[in-house]
């Protein structure tokens, strides 16, 4: 029987009961390390969240080429977020080429818990202020890079920053430092860099006169 044990929620952490041993899910920094470098970090959280697309032409073909993507993915994620043997939980590769042996856990339930970890692990869920880059997207997420922050910033030892999750991180730096500076142009900002963008423009047209 699987069945959720209690864990701290509100920074991520997930707790699966399996035969009476607990498996704790932490979406740390180190864990997120786990799953590769900055880029491939957010490749793993874009897979996680890639929309089921069907060919009207092959639709079981491409539903299965998606569900073996997006469970792959979370299965990946599972094992970093975890520093216990979780096979009897996710299942394993069999003995035959190819071949997976199951888990106790439903696949559904892989999936939503990867995707919260990532979630929890990546972005964090800390509320923001209205004016903020909230929305904005990049390549790359390097948890070496919060981890320093924490030490620099918080005053925490190194191990303990790397067993942040982003929901922490940000939560914590919001109570020391406030709301951040808003990045979000003002009109007159906006003015004056359209004024300077004729500028560059004319100068070029003429050059090619």
């Amino acid at each position: 029987m699987v069945r959720e044990m209690r864990a701290n929620t509100a920074i991520g952490e997930a707790c699966i009961t399996l035969n009476g041993k607990d498996y704790l899910f932490r979406p740390s920094l180190k864990a997120m390390s786990r799953l590769g470098e900055g880029d491939e970090i957010v490749k793993v959280f874009a897979a996680l969240s890639e929309p089921l697309q069907i060919n009207p032409f092959f639709p079981e073909q491409s539903y299965r080429a998606w569900e073996r993507n997006v469970l792959s993915t979370a299965y990946d994620v599972l094992c970093a977020c975890c520093d216990d043997d979780i096979t009897p939980l996710i299942g394993h590769m069999g003995s035959r080429w190819n071949s997976f042996v199951p888990g106790a856990m439903p696949t559904t339930d892989m999936v939503h818990i990867a995707r919260c970890m990532m979630k929890h692990g990546v972005v964090g869920t800390v509320p923001a202020p209205v004016a903020t880059t909230e929305g904005a997207y990049s390549r790359e997420f390097n948890p070496r890079d919060f981890a320093s922050d924490a030490v620099a910033h918080l005053g925490m030892s190194t191990a303990d920053a790397w067993n942040l999750t982003m929901t922490e991180f940000t939560g914590a730096m919001k109570s020391k430092f406030g709301k951040p500076e808003t990045k979000i142009p003002t009109l007159e900002q906006v003015d004056a860099d359209m004024a300077w963008l004729e500028e560059i423009n004319a100068i070029r047209d003429a050059g090619k006169a």
